[in-house]
């Protein structure tokens, strides 16, 4: 039965293939012709609307002289024949020929097609592969096609019995997976390893602006939430996969390693001492399908592939621009978005070749979550003019209404519900450029590159700087107290340029180079540093982080046989983590320090001019990959490893993956990995220096770069790579006609030697540590000093059903389980420890905070539950995202700069609930060309608990409310606080 869609075609001078493309974007029917018979660059004027597809093909077979025959969901075109006379022709002599179609590995393919080549005259495989075909005598050659898989031209003369192998087509299937095997392409249920395919109309259906978001929303596993007045957290998100660390994940685009950020997270929250993978600096527009790994992976591709990897296909589409356009508000009225992104593709003049470009800009405009203002804002009178108090002594302190203002003597706030805080999503500038291409040179090589450009402009902010704090203040400045900005800017730039090369034997040769840079500006504007009195300027140039990588890789493999493939390769990185000072009045000691005021400029220090740095670093690898089925039922993989690093030493990893079936519709899997994680240069090279006072007091908290030779004086060794070993069985299900597919998978993942950021360790409390460090009254450090594991399940499930109308039903239910505990730490060094006060005896370098952060501070849990419904010119969305609980903990935090002192304060700990996230969309379809789309994200306005005294589960003080400036805790995230989001959206395809 052919389809009832109302099919919409408007097209002048277009090749014909443009025309079967649409048409299978509107019906779903896939097209089959040889090329030789069909000239698809044919070009043809046709306009129908609301024409049924019998009609439509009638009128292009006319047009561009073909015949056609319907199969299912195949059409398989072929030349016309001659008409002349047809009516007089006197019917040939016949032969019956039977047949049998199979894969390379022997399994009937049911639904393959069959046509005498020339003619209109078909069969079709059954159930088992078995065909039957009444030929004409004068007629040789059949053509045997089936979706997926290489179309085979088959010569019958002198035979009565045919069997015919079908090889897999890579290329035409968008349903296989690449990542994670170098060997033939396969869909999920055929893989030892699990892989979530996301594409680019997933991705979008979230409703979601940026790609680290719209990952969130589809994949159970990932994990990525938006954090305000968080140091770092606030220009790049940071993204984890399986409750893991944000570096234990690698991504690749387009299979090549992507660099890192260049700043550490160093405040209090999930991936504290870690650096991630900036996500958002690739436009989402450039997007074709996501392929997330959730398995082990360094012996394949290097390391920090231990959580997974997350592979970024680029699109290469050509002839056609693409418009999409968003607009959205939050229901509190603010967070105003605008998103527009345009694709563009074309050829380079031969077959295969593509330039494919996206521009697209973004701008969000910020939200506020803070609640009013309870803190105390002024000095009272008496404080202000104390003779023994340090008001006094600084004779810059000049403030006007210290004698004559009523708010001088109690907290009268200057307004009902005074809110002096800025707590939320931060405001974003976004321009970003990416490009993918492709050039035959010849029949067996070409070229490629991909890569671009990106810069996020990115306004923070710091806490509310309140004028009765004497160390902070600067009464002559800011008499009613100051809230800090922290514009920031990265940008974003990457390059990988290659040639490949397939020979007549099957050998694939891949070389290539690639470089990426990132670099972060940072600025604190409206704010002061105390010290300089009323000399401070009010606006500071912070310093730059900076990180460069180049990677040159020469990648061999060959699918030596339909059971067999192999791969070889060899790769050069070398990473570069540079330090900029900032302006010198950033960091600058200014006369007003020896009385107790505050370094630096105040909520962001400077990098000065001592702390810069220009740390480098090589590796050198080679791997070995093989893939073999040991039967149609049994597959197995192994990948060996082995780096060298230029300042640690060498490592080698390995990998095993096995797939059972036990029927054509189930199997089982399994894998074993031993990874690593190699220490980043930022964490060796960081040497940034920050300036506090307490008590009157100057504290310069030091971190300690890894080169530092006091540190092996303190028993600290130079960290080392840590050492994972990664354990999965699963079980997938392909049922009701493939329309069901089902894996489960579960996992455990020891890592030893974990890199961790110390505690801070105060210099008077340790008096070997004064002793080395005298310049610094507390010092932290990098060092590999925990293990922990992580253990978990995940469970993936799909159902698609086309029903008689041609409308079509998608439902997904995904879950994800983890769990991550520290299972030891080591012993702090004696040389620490010695001459230490009895109470400083049991100090632990990871104290209970950042063990919080490693243990609860992301979901255990989480739920994906979508459905999307296709009918006529319509599409609906649901999608209900259900968070697990999260845990704050929150011993000796400060309110000012949220950082640990070992050995201070309780551990003190709040729940925060699990949470239902519900979305909803409707969208449109004018016409092929032109979309609407209108949804709501998070339709209830759920927001995440607020910090609370009374709440179920609390002890103590867990989430800094700051005064009412942090009402939702920054020291763990489920999914944002921004509350329900209404958008638009406009898709235009030309």
């Amino acid at each position: 039965m052919f389809s009832q869609n109302e099919i919409i075609l408007n097209y002048q001078n277009t090749p014909i293939k443009t025309v079967f493309n649409e048409i299978k974007a509107q019906t779903g029917y896939s097209f089959f012709y040889d090329l030789n018979e069909i000239d698809e660059t044919k070009k043809v004027d046709i306009k129908v609307r609301k024409s049924n597809l019998q009609t439509v093909l009638a009128t292009l077979a006319k047009l561009a002289n073909f015949e056609y025959k319907i199969f299912n969901k195949q059409i398989v075109i072929t030349k016309k024949k001659p008409s002349e006379n047809s009516s007089k022709e006197i019917k040939k002599p016949e032969r019956v020929i039977n047949g049998i179609v199979k894969d390379s590995k022997g399994i009937p393919l049911s639904g393959a097609n069959v046509v005498v080549k020339g003619t209109t005259i078909g069969a079709q495989a059954n159930f088992d592969g078995e065909f039957t075909i009444t030929v004409p005598d004068d007629q040789n050659i059949l053509v045997i096609s089936f979706v997926g898989y290489v179309t085979k031209e088959v010569n019958i003369e002198g035979k009565e019995s045919i069997e015919i192998v079908l090889e897999d087509d890579t290329a035409a299937l968008d349903a296989v997976l690449l990542v994670g095997s170098r060997g033939k392409a396969r869909v999920d249920v055929d893989r030892a390893v699990p892989v979530d395919v996301l594409e680019a109309r997933d991705l979008a259906s979230t409703g979601q602006t940026d790609l680290g978001q719209q990952i969130q929303f589809t994949s159970p596993s990932f994990n990525s939430a938006k954090y305000g007045v968080n140091g770092t957290t606030n220009y790049a998100d940071p993204a984890t996969l399986k409750g893991m660390s944000p570096d234990q994940a690698l991504v690749l685009i387009n299979g090549k390693r992507r660099h890192q950020f260049s700043t550490l997270n160093l405040n209090v929250a999930p991936g504290l001492g870690t650096i991630v993978t900036d996500l958002n600096s690739i436009p989402t527009g450039a997007i074709k399908r996501v392929e997330v790994l959730r398995d082990g992976a360094a012996a394949q591709y290097g390391s920090d592939a231990i959580a997974g990897i997350i592979n970024l296909s680029l699109n290469n589409s050509t002839g056609e621009l693409t418009y999409n356009g968003t607009a959205g508000i939050h229901k509190e009225g603010d967070g105003a978005t605008f998103k527009h992104s345009f694709n563009y593709g074309f050829g380079l003049g031969k077959e295969d070749s593509f330039f494919n470009f996206t521009l697209e800009t973004f701008r969000f405009e910020g939200t506020n979550r803070s609640d009013p203002y309870t803190g105390r804002i002024y000095p009272t009178f008496e404080e202000f003019n104390d003779p023994n108090g340090p008001w006094v002594q600084d004779v810059d302190q000049v403030w006007p209404y210290a004698t004559e203002n009523p708010r001088a003597d109690r907290n009268v706030y200057p307004q009902e519900d005074f809110v002096v805080g800025n707590y939320g999503a931060n405001e974003n500038n976004t321009y970003q450029a990416f490009y993918n291409s492709a050039f035959p040179i010849s029949d067996e090589w070409s070229l490629y590159s991909f890569g671009g450009v990106s810069r996020k402009d990115i306004f923070a902010y710091g806490f509310f700087r309140n004028p009765s704090r004497y160390s902070r203040a600067s009464l002559s400045i800011f008499p009613d107290g100051y809230v800090p900005v922290l514009p920031g800017t990265s940008f974003d730039v990457s390059t990988v340029v290659g040639v490949n090369r397939k020979t007549e034997t099957g050998w694939k040769y891949d070389l290539s180079y690639g470089y990426g840079r990132n670099y972060l500006d940072l600025w604190a504007n409206n704010t002061v540093n105390p010290s300089l009195g009323a000399a401070s300027p009010t606006e500071f140039k912070v310093g730059r982080y900076e990180f460069k990588q180049t990677i040159g890789e020469f990648n061999i493999s060959k699918q030596v046989s339909e059971t067999l493939s192999l791969a070889f390769g060899t790769q050069l990185r070398s990473d570069n983590f540079i330090l900029h000072s900032g302006s010198p009045e950033s960091y600058e000691v200014g006369p007003l320090a020896s009385i107790g005021k505050d370094v630096g400029s105040s909520a962001r220090p400077g990098i000065a001019d001592v702390d810069e740095n220009d740390l480098k670093r090589s590796n050198f690898a080679v791997y070995a990959d093989a893939e073999k089925d040991f039967s149609e039922k049994f597959l197995l993989t192994a990948a060996l490893r082995y780096e060298n690093y230029s300042d640690f030493g060498s490592n080698l990893s390995g990998k095993l993956a096995a797939r059972y079936k036990l029927s054509e519709k189930l199997a089982v899997r399994g894998s074993y990995n031993r990874g690593f994680r190699a220490p980043s240069v930022a964490q060796i090279g960081n040497r940034v220096n920050t300036s506090t006072v307490q008590n009157g007091q100057i504290f310069i908290t030091k971190q300690v770069s890894s080169d530092d030779p006091r540190l092996a004086q303190l028993g600290i060794e130079d960290p080392e790579a840590e050492i994972s070993n990664n354990y999965n069985i699963g079980f997938t299900a392909k049922l009701l006609d493939g329309n069901l597919l089902f894996t489960v998978d579960a996992f455990q993942i020891d890592i030893d030697d974990r890199i961790v950021i110390s505690e801070r360790l105060r210099t008077a409390n340790f008096p070997n540590v004064a002793t080395l460090f005298p310049e610094a009254r507390e010092i932290r450090f990098f060092t590999n000093h925990i293990s922990t594991r992580t253990t978990g399940l995940d469970i993936v499930t799909t159902y698609k059903k086309t029903f008689a109308n041609e409308s079509k039903l998608n439902l997904s239910l995904a879950f994800t389980l983890n769990k991550t505990e520290v299972r030891s730490q080591k012993d702090t060094p004696d040389q620490i420890l010695e001459g230490a006060a009895p109470e400083f005896q049991d100090t632990k370098l990871l104290g209970a905070v950042a063990t919080e952060l490693i243990e609860v501070s992301q979901p255990r849990n989480k739920l994906l539950l979508s459905a999307t419904y296709n009918i006529g010119k319509f599409d609906f969305m649901t999608r209900v995202t259900n968070f697990g609980e999260v845990r704050a903990s929150s011993a000796g935090l400060s309110l000012d700069d949220s950082n640990v002192v070992a050995g201070a304060g309780a551990n003190n700990v709040q729940i925060f609930s699990a949470k239902a996230i519900t979305d909803f969309s409707i969208s449109y379809k004018f016409n092929p060309k032109y979309k609407i789309t209108f949804g709501a994200n998070n339709i209830f306005d759920v927001y995440p608990d607020k910090y609370n005294n009374t709440a179920d589960g609390f002890v103590g003080q867990a989430s800094s409310y700051a005064n009412g400036q942090i009402p939702y805790s920054r020291n763990s995230n489920q999914f944002g606080f921004n509350g329900a989001y209404y958008f638009m959206g406009m898709n235009i395809s030309l």
